[in-house]
């Protein structure tokens, strides 16, 4: 009987401590989904992303950064050689801007981050340059404790950079919208009217690739993205032979 007191009281700590390794105690802050660009109008050699993070657990915690690609533009310089062609990145985390191509920060010493409860450090920030590329990059960061993987938040950033700038003005007073962009398998096109037009998606070469009617009195329309590859593209309201309106869709 004792000893199935003793099983029972380990595997209940067991559970325990694996709810609490299950909650996370930190927080991402202002985080952007999409960051656009285009290589014709670049001021600089990179693009950056800024967001916070924040302890919101009792207990004070060292905390470092992981990076992983979930999509790359091509080319893509990594593992980073000086003067390779393609796209690179490096991210900033505490005191250190890491080196290009750097998968991880510190997980130990001055460079470790350590966060009080509910301080937040604001000194993260990734740094994408396209070096010339035009294309679509998502980026993964996790922040979590030394050696539990398992407990991070994580955020994902998408790098949209177009090769000129130049998307065609609306000639009438329309607006729309895309909601979700980045999209997948739907997206949703929202006019600030109803109109007898069209929407059509284009390839950043100019190329329709896909045309649909839209819906007689109705100010929001569901499209299916099917037969569009993934990358961006550039979708148009038109009327009459006229583009009113035209915004850009990343699909992945």
């Amino acid at each position: 009987m004792k000893q199935l007191l003793t099983l029972c009281l380990s595997v209940c700590l067991a559970g325990a401590l694996n709810v609490a390794q299950a909650q996370i105690s930190l927080e991402i802050l202002d985080a952007p989904d999409t960051v656009h660009v285009s290589l014709d109008t670049l001021s600089g050699p990179d693009v950056q992303a800024y967001w916070d993070v924040t302890n919101v657990g009792e207990e004070s915690l060292d905390v470092l950064v992981t990076r992983s690609f979930m999509e790359m533009a091509d080319p893509f310089n990594f593992p980073y050689v000086e003067g390779e062609p393609g796209s690179y990145e490096r991210f900033c985390w505490g005191p250190l801007c890491y080196p290009f191509g750097t998968v991880a920060s510190a997980d130990q010493g001055s460079a470790l981050v350590t966060l009080a409860p509910a301080d937040t450090n604001n000194t993260f920030k990734a740094d994408f340059y396209p070096n010339g590329v035009a294309g679509v990059t998502t980026i993964k960061y996790c922040f979590q404790t030394p050696g539990n993987a398992s407990n991070a938040v994580c955020h994902e950033v998408t790098f949209v950079v177009d090769a000129t700038s130049d998307v065609a003005e609306p000639s009438s007073g329309v607006t729309c919208s895309l909601m979700p962009n980045p999209a997948t398998d739907m997206v949703t096109l929202s006019l600030d009217r109803a109109l007898d037009g069209v929407v059509e998606f284009r390839n950043l070469v100019g190329q329709v690739a896909k045309r649909e009617r839209i819906q007689a009195g109705v100010t929001q329309q569901a499209v299916n993205l099917d037969g569009l590859t993934e990358g961006i593209w550039l979708v148009s309201v038109a009327s009459e032979g006229h583009v009113l309106a035209t915004q850009r869709l990343v699909i992945r």
